[in-house]
């Protein structure tokens, strides 16, 4: 594999950003992956992929301390907010897609 090219690190460098705005907005990924047996999750990446807020993201992500502010940039916001696990839910339960 061609390490090199180009569109592996923007895909790789997407998919992290995908999974960290997950994690930092306290998705349920067993909850996602189940909505429309993964077809939701599927098209949040391609999502992420072809996202033209990057600079946005980083900032909101990179953010010390992190934003209070909701990412209202971000095309899988109200997906994710559907997803939000519920105060005192486990952890555990969750599937850890990343």
């Amino acid at each position: 594999m061609d390490w090199d090219w180009p569109m592996f690190r923007r895909v790789e460098r997407q998919a992290k950003r995908l999974t960290e705005m997950i994690q930092r907005r306290d998705v349920d990924t067993g909850k996602l992956v189940k909505i429309g047996n993964g077809f939701a999750y599927a098209e949040a990446r391609e999502k992420c992929l072809n996202c033209r807020s990057t600079r946005e993201c980083l900032a909101w992500l990179d953010a010390e301390p992190p934003s209070s502010e909701a990412p209202l940039f971000c095309p899988n916001f109200s997906l994710f907010e559907a997803c939000k696990r519920h105060p005192g839910s486990d952890r555990k339960s969750d599937s850890g897609v990343s």
